[in-house]
C-alpha cells in the first residue's frame, strides 16, 4: 500500500526546504532536520493507507497503475480496518513527534501548527464528510501539501521562521503541486466521473489537463524568471528558472502529442516524472551551492 515513489517525491520536497534553509543563512544540526522528516514521513505515511481505505470501493473498479495503489484492500477487504487504524497512528505520531521538536529541540511553534494543518488535510482529503478529494478541492490540497507545507517543516527545521524567501518560491512550488495533482487524476477520468467525483479532469476532460499543464508550467517558469529579475536572495534564481525549462519542455511535448494519440496516459506519467526530475536538479543545485 505505501507508494515508495510518492514517499520519494515528499523526501526531495522536504529536503530542498531544508536546504533553501541553509543557504537564506539557517543552521544545520541533525536531530531537529532528522525528526522535521520523520513528521514528513509518518504524515505522508498515514495518507497512503487512509487514501486506500475510504477509496475502496472506488478503487473495486479502477486498474491498479504506478501511480496509485495496488488495490490491496480491494482483494484483502479484511484488512480495511487494520489500515484506518495504522493510518489514525501514524497521523498521531507525527503530530507527537512536531510537539516533542517544538518543546525540547528548539523549534518554532509554527512548526506544530504546520504539522496538526497537514495532517487534518491528509485525512479529510479522502475521508468523509468533507471528502475534498471530490468536492474539486483536490488539487488545492496537493498542491499547499506539496509546494508549501512539505518544504516548510524542511526550513523550519533549519531555520526558525518563515521569511520572504521561503514564501516567494513557494509560490512557484505550490503551481507545480497543482500541476502533479492534475497529472495524477488524468487517468483516473472515467472511473471518478462514474464515481461523481468533483476533480478539474472529470470536469473538463483528458485534453484540457494538458492545456492546463501547459499553462502552468508556463505560468511557473515566468514566475521564478520574474523572481529572479526583481529579487534579491542569498542565491541566483537563474538556476532555479532554467531548470524550470524541464516540466515545461514536457508539457510542452504532452500538449502538442495529446491531439494525435488516443492514449495519453503516458503523456501523464511524461508530466510527472519530469517534475521529479525538476526537483531533484533543484536539490543538486542547492547542494552545490553549500560547497
Amino acid at each position: 500500500m505505501i507508494r515508495s515513489h510518492i514517499v520519494a517525491g515528499g523526501m526531495l520536497a522536504f529536503s530542498l526546504g531544508t536546504l533553501l534553509g541553509i543557504i537564506e543563512g539557517g543552521v544545520f544540526k541533525p536531530a531537529p532536520v532528522i525528526l522535521g522528516y520523520i513528521i514528513v514521513f509518518l504524515g505522508d505515511l498515514s495518507t497512503h493507507f487512509s487514501n486506500d481505505y475510504f477509496d475502496a470501493e472506488i478503487d473495486e473498479h479502477a486498474k491498479a497503475k504506478f501511480f496509485s495503489g495496488k488495490k490491496i484492500l480491494v482483494n484483502h477487504p479484511q484488512l480495511r480496518p487494520a489500515a484506518r487504524n495504522i493510518s489514525l497512528t501514524l497521523l498521531v505520531l507525527s503530530n507527537v513527534i512536531a510537539t516533542v521538536i517544538v518543546l525540547f529541540f528548539g523549534a518554532p511553534t509554527e512548526l506544530l501548527i504546520i504539522t496538526l494543518a497537514a495532517n487534518l488535510l491528509g485525512w479529510i482529503y479522502s475521508a468523509p464528510p468533507l471528502r475534498l478529494s471530490s468536492r474539486a478541492l483536490g488539487e488545492v490540497t496537493v498542491a499547499v501539501a506539496t509546494g508549501f507545507i512539505i518544504p516548510s517543516i524542511g526550513y523550519l527545521s533549519v531555520k526558525n521562521q518563515l521569511d520572504f524567501p521561503f514564501f516567494v518560491l513557494s509560490i512557484p512550488f505550490m503551481m507545480y503541486g497543482f500541476l502533479l495533482s492534475l497529472n495524477l487524476q488524468a487517468p483516473d477520468i472515467e472511473i471518478d466521473r462514474k464515481w461523481k467525483k468533483r476533480t478539474f479532469a472529470t470536469r473538463t476532460g483528458k485534453r484540457n489537463v494538458f492545456f492546463v499543464t501547459l499553462s502552468i508550467a508556463v505560468l511557473a517558469t515566468l514566475t521564478l524568471f520574474s523572481l529572479w529579475w526583481q529579487t534579491k536572495l542569498n542565491f541566483d534564481l537563474m538556476a532555479f528558472a532554467l531548470i524550470s525549462l524541464i516540466p515545461l519542455a514536457a508539457g510542452l511535448l504532452g500538449f502538442a502529442l495529446s491531439f494525435k494519440n488516443k492514449d495519453l496516459k503516458k503523456f501523464s506519467t511524461l508530466n510527472i516524472f519530469s517534475l521529479f526530475l525538476f526537483i531533484t536538479a533543484l536539490n543538486i543545485h542547492c547542494l552545490l551551492l553549500l560547497q
